[in-house]
């Protein structure tokens, strides 16, 4: 994954968990799922080595130069 796909999939990361907060701490508990759904993603990506964001945004801001 080129760097700019891991910033751009770290900055969605964070703004997903920003959201999630937000809409935990403003009475929203469904904003408990989007924490559950990244922590399943986690998961995912790590036993199977595959991560769907990755692949993602390796299509919208392609791959390194050296692979």
């Amino acid at each position: 994954m080129s760097k700019t796909a891991i910033r751009a999939q770290r900055f969605m990361m964070g703004t997903l968990l920003l959201i999630s907060m937000i809409l935990i701490n403003t009475g929203f508990d469904w904003g408990k799922y989007i924490v559950y759904f990244i922590i399943f993603m986690l998961y995912l990506s790590a036993f199977t080595g595959f991560c769907p964001s990755d692949a993602v945004f390796e299509k919208l801001f392609g791959k390194r130069q050296s692979e």
